[in-house]
């Protein structure tokens, strides 16, 4: 983890380092888990008519001063959301320094500083949450791939659209991109969501659709987003195995169904910002912050990811990322087993995992071993009847009753990866859909060959990288199959 600068006597002294040095937060003291922290609670000093213009130079670093000061004690969630929230405001007003100023140059500076901030409190934020308000399903992708979507239907409502599938779906298309794409051919203001799962199968999908969601939960439009794999019965199914043998499933099924702690909406003040020099220590934490400052944190965290720690593959695991740095304690996922080595940290709001690496197989290849489809466990043993057909009429039955298209998507795979065993379930499978997409109940679109030469939009030999899933995301917005939701 980067070393911040050493404590200081004073908060003036602080304030003085962070102009002149750009010195990070403070580190808190590090606690034990069980430790009861002390929230922080805003105390305005401003009335709505009395709120100051202020220059945005003397603004940012007022805002960069209360947030160091604020990292010094911080310890709850709350604590590190107040923190997060300083930086923001210091990155708006810094940012906000117009180019012809003779401080622009410097003010770009910090500005970088900042987001490097911004992003270890986020972390901090991450790293203190806590435990799941549902019981465990035995997938920590799933578990959070559910609260994001409890959260993402809290916050803005149901998705219009949602993609369901394995891990190939929740790196293979980015909803914000989609959305993007579907503006510009008209289709603007479609929410999107990803709740992409690894290891997910259609046994898995089945449960996500019929038993997991209730009525009010599910979109208007269903893209399942996968490949041959999640269709195959022959083998064995570890990842609903797990789930439906998970305290969570015998919870879901006895009624009491995973949803979030309802919480009173937080106070505004007509001041666009508070200082955040002016807290105090509280048992409770009441978070007073502006409408604009709420929708620059959720418009930021994504580029905080761009900016500083951008997760990326490992040498030794296809698909296993780096922890982000700037973290000295591993956030919840990783402190438990998590086969994929996924970090949600790198999942954005809208469920998308953004994979950077570009396939190159001489590379790939000198770290990960070569494993030909004849001894591939996901093929070995293959039949396309069994439970995973059975699950895919449950899904078709399901959606007509529902009146929700379906749309099933075939999603890219490398040359690479279509040696002649992989290939010719590819083909088997390409034919199986077509069928059953011509006698109704979903719709087929066939994406599985298109990219045979191009290892650039792969992260390995069968998940696209971010460039592979916004050209998909690309194309399904213009494919005139998909009846999207008007």
């Amino acid at each position: 983890m980067p070393k911040f600068c050493l404590r200081l006597p004073s908060s003036a002294t602080l304030a003085l380092l962070i102009f002149t040095t750009g010195c990070s937060p403070l580190s808190p003291p590090d606690t034990a888990e069980d430790q009861t922290s002390s929230s922080l609670t805003m105390v305005s000093e401003q009335t709505p008519s009395t709120c100051p213009q202020i220059d945005p130079f003397t603004k940012a670093i007022t805002k960069a001063t209360g947030a160091a000061n604020l990292a010094q004690s911080a310890q709850s969630p709350q604590d590190w959301d107040l923190v997060v929230l300083g930086w923001l405001q210091a990155i708006e007003a810094m940012q906000s320094i117009p180019p012809d100023s003779p401080k622009r140059v410097y003010a770009q500076k910090k500005v970088a500083e900042y987001f490097k901030n911004l992003d270890i409190a986020q972390q901090k934020a991450k790293t203190t949450s806590s435990s799941l308000p549902f019981a465990s399903f035995n997938n920590p992708i799933f578990e959070e791939q559910l609260l994001l979507y409890l959260s993402y239907i809290a916050a803005v409502g149901t998705p219009d659209v949602l993609i369901v599938g394995s891990s190939r779906a929740l790196v293979g298309i980015d909803p914000q991109q989609l959305q993007q794409s579907l503006a510009q051919q008209g289709k603007g203001n479609l929410k999107i969501f990803n709740f992409g799962v690894n290891g997910a199968t259609a046994q898995l999908i089945d449960f996500q659709l019929r038993q997991l969601l209730t009525p009010d939960q599910l979109p208007r439009l269903i893209i399942w987003a996968d490949g041959v794999r999640a269709f195959n019965s022959g083998r064995v199914d570890k990842t609903y195995n797990s789930l439906i043998a998970s305290g969570g499933y015998q919870r879901l099924i006895a009624g009491d169904r995973p949803k979030l702690p309802e919480r009173l909406p937080n106070t505004t003040d007509a001041c666009e910002n508070l200082p955040l020099s002016t807290v105090s220590p509280a048992n409770q934490a009441t978070s007073i912050v502006s409408r604009e400052a709420t929708s620059e944190r959720w418009r930021l965290t994504r580029v905080a990811f761009e900016t500083s720690s951008n997760p990326i593959s490992t040498p030794t695991n296809r698909l296993l990322l780096t922890q982000l740095t700037g973290t000295e304690t591993p956030q919840r996922l990783t402190l438990v087993s998590n086969p994929t080595g996924y970090s949600t940290l790198a999942i954005d709001a809208n469920g998308f995992l953004s994979m950077d690496g570009k396939f190159d197989p001489k590379l790939y290849y000198q770290q990960n071993p070569r494993v030909v489809g004849r001894y591939d466990a996901d093929y070995q043993p293959f039949s396309f009847s069994g439970k995973q057909a059975v699950a895919l009429e449950s899904i078709k039955a399901f959606t007509q009753q529902q009146k929700i298209p379906l749309v099933v998507v075939n999603l890219p795979v490398s040359r690479d990866y279509l040696d002649s065993v992989r290939l010719t379930r590819e083909r088997q499978f390409r034919q199986l859909m077509q069928r059953q997409g011509a006698s109704g109940g979903f719709i087929f679109i066939d994406l599985g060959e298109q990219w045979v030469n191009q290892n650039q939009y792969f992260a390995d030999p069968s998940h696209l990288n971010r460039y592979g899933a916004a050209a998909v995301s690309n194309q399904l917005a213009t494919n005139p199959q998909i009846p999207w939701p008007q």
